[in-house]
């Protein structure tokens, strides 16, 4: 055969269903090289057609280039020596596949042909049929394999563009959704202020002496003020919620303590409505291990709506007792109960019940589910049932303030909690120097304000304290540079001096979700290690 600068042949390949029909671009100047080629593609019996040429810059030229499903491209040819005829056919047809022939085998040329694209290198004089046929095979399912993830990885970019902006949007109506309610806020609050004042100093008696009637309506005039004052706050909870802000600060804390603190807001509710609260508070109760205000807030939600429900005389009751691990805090009334079909929904956002003694004191319905998200960051939920002689009982039971119990708390919080991370990082934290010189509940503050809502810190009777992180491996280190810089902010403002350095030593990493016995394993092993330490 007579071999001109563009020639076309026909051979036969062995039955291959996945190179039927195959074109093939064969760039080659040495006639017997081409030859050789030749010859191997027909001993191989099955059909394909061939296209050949001698010169790079022809086969570059051509307008079907990209139609063609396979080039094998001789590394020296008259317009292009070595590499560069791969790089100008990939830059030509990035979606052609190329496989190099050279007359010298050698590794280093081999990984600088992949390198610069080429699908595969074969060495002239050892070209056989079944080795040239699986090439040209492979070269074509790694390039569509190539140009499958190329399109798949500029879908993802597109994609993540997408969701970026998309992301920014929703940060955005999320600022200006969070703006607008610190502003409704803020708005509320300055008249609400007003309104309460005036009506305190005219209670006392400061512009002039009041009957007990006038007294009477101005309680109800307060009494309705905190109720729209409530609702504020109910709003700005919910918000932070949603966002993951509203900051918690669980510590080992007496209820006697916390239910001494709502006490007056809730006799003055409860007087103002003519309902008599009873109080059932044992002095032996151990501690608890909780956020404090947040436990005040759930009580007060709780007494306010039974204080709506309850019968004609009112009677509400709050009560806590010793169950198990738990200290169980209960609130019940007299009024005509809740149906049992309706005894979830009330717990969802905007849910009220509807009926004579409610429609006065209509607010948001937000109180009970605010009331359920609260607990449910202090271990605990709400649970209502039907009442003995009527009406209904609400309750929660936050843990006693042991530590394997809490971790236990934690960890299964961490697990079953709709929007709670998987991960968990155990870290021992200590004082770097003078430990007695050190103020614990400063250093505890320190971890209110680091810390984040899934996060656990638990005090050990050394001064030490075991720290939970609601993060993944991959997250750790980046949690200690943020604990580290966060105390560098506040001591750089803190008026009393800084803080004491605070050393973080990993103990290990779990997902909660699949190895929640060996989390728990790990901080029972630590707290035992520290009492024999210190025995």
């Amino acid at each position: 055969m007579r071999w001109t600068p563009a020639t076309r042949l026909s051979v036969n390949l062995p039955h291959v269903p996945r190179i039927t029909g195959t074109r093939l671009l064969l760039i080659e100047d040495n006639p017997g090289d081409a030859e050789l080629v030749s010859r191997a593609l027909a001993r191989a019996t099955q059909r394909c057609e061939v296209e050949m040429h001698i010169r790079l810059r022809d086969a570059l030229a051509r307008d079907d280039l990209t139609e063609f499903d396979v080039a094998l491209a001789d590394l020296s040819l008259p317009d292009a020596c070595g590499l560069q005829c791969v790089r100008q056919l990939r830059e030509r047809a990035p979606q052609l596949p190329c496989i190099v022939l050279t007359s010298l085998a050698s590794d280093a040329m081999a990984d600088e042909a992949i390198e610069a694209g080429a699908q595969d290198y074969l060495v002239k004089d050892r070209i056989n049929p079944e080795q040239l046929e699986r090439a040209m095979r492979y070269a074509m399912q790694r390039n569509r394999a190539r140009m499958e993830n190329e399109r798949l990885l500029k879908a993802l970019r597109n994609s993540q563009k997408l969701l970026q902006e998309k992301n920014q949007r929703l940060q955005r109506a999320c600022s200006t959704a969070q703006q607008f309610v610190d502003n409704v806020s803020h708005e509320f609050r300055t008249p609400l202020t007003v309104i309460l004042e005036y009506a305190s100093l005219l209670r006392d008696g400061i512009p002039g002496v009041i009957n007990d009637d006038q007294r009477r309506l101005l309680d109800v005039i307060d009494d309705r003020t905190c109720d729209l004052n409530n609702m504020v706050d109910d709003m700005l909870d919910v918000s932070k919620l949603e966002s993951g802000l509203l900051g918690i600060w669980r510590r080992t804390c007496q209820v006697d303590e916390i239910v001494r603190h709502v006490l007056p807001l809730l006799q003055r509710k409860a007087e103002v409505r003519r309902v008599v609260l009873e109080t059932d508070i044992p002095d032996d109760l151990p501690a608890i291990f909780c956020d404090p205000e947040k436990i005040g807030r759930i009580l007060v939600n709780l007494v306010v709506n039974a204080v709506k429900f309850c019968g004609d005389p009112g009677l509400v009751r709050l009560t806590a007792r010793r169950c198990g691990d738990d200290v169980r805090l209960s609130v019940s009334d007299n009024g005509a109960g809740i149906p049992l079909d309706r005894r979830e929904e009330i717990f969802q956002r905007f849910s009220q019940l509807h009926n004579a003694q409610s429609q006065s004191t209509k607010g948001f319905g937000l109180g009970l589910s605010i009331a359920q998200e609260l607990a449910e960051l202090n271990y605990t939920s709400l649970h209502v049932d039907a009442g003995g002689s009527g009406g209904s009982v609400f309750s929660f039971a936050p843990p006693i303030a042991d530590p394997l119990n809490v971790a236990k708390r934690h960890l299964a919080h961490l697990a079953d909690f709709r929007n709670a991370p998987s991960g968990v990082v155990a870290y021992h934290a200590e004082v770097v120097g003078d430990l007695e010189a050190t103020n614990p509940n400063d250093v505890e503050g320190l971890f209110c304000y680091v810390l984040r809502q899934h996060d656990l810190a638990l005090p050990a009777e050394d001064g030490s304290w075991l720290l939970l992180a609601a993060v993944n491996d991959l997250e750790s280190e980046r949690f200690v540079e943020r604990f580290h810089e966060e105390q560098a902010q506040i001591n750089r403002n803190r008026p009393r001096g800084p803080l004491p350095e605070i050393a973080l030593r990993p103990l290990g990493s779990w997902d909660v979700t699949d190895r929640l016995e060996e989390t728990i394993e790990c901080v029972r092993t630590h707290f035992d290690r520290l009492e024999l330490c210190h025995a």
